[in-house]
């Protein structure tokens, strides 16, 4: 039979366990934490011209894509930086990653390609759509 008396020594001590486990497991996580704000090995840069993409009303599509990937640079560098696993200089590692990133970026191939679409109305429309493909040098391509 379960009494009161023993539910609270069976239920307490777990309880009190896992909220000082808790602790615990934030003061272990605090300092990866601090160290992820605290990297400066980055040192990409946003083109001027792409600096007001974020704030501006209508920018153009490309604009877009060319400023998310140079934000997705500023991002990434230090993770890329540091998770390198050759025993050369962080000065090195910064330069080889700022040479994969410049391999990345520039797009091989530009693809467009329009169609027609006969509408319910019976209207026809020409539909027009576009893929990009980057780092050709490996199979399949990336892009979108």
């Amino acid at each position: 039979m379960l009494h009161l008396k023993n539910l609270a020594k069976t239920v307490v001590p777990p309880l009190k366990n896992s909220i000082q486990n808790e602790g615990v497991n934030i003061l272990r996580i605090t300092p990866a934490a601090v160290n992820v704000c605290c990297r400066t090995y980055a040192s990409h840069d946003i083109p001027d011209r792409l600096k007001d993409i974020p704030t501006s009303a209508n920018p153009r599509f490309f604009d877009m894509v060319e400023y998310f990937f140079h934000r997705a640079c500023q991002v990434i560098e230090d993770k890329l930086v540091e998770d390198m696993k050759s025993r050369v200089t962080i000065e090195e590692k910064k330069k080889k990653v700022a040479g994969i990133l410049k391999l990345m970026q520039p797009c091989d191939h530009i693809i467009e390609i329009q169609f027609p679409l006969r509408r319910d109305s019976g209207d026809y429309e020409m539909i027009r759509g576009y893929r990009a493909q980057h780092s050709s040098h490996r199979t399949p391509t990336k892009g979108g």
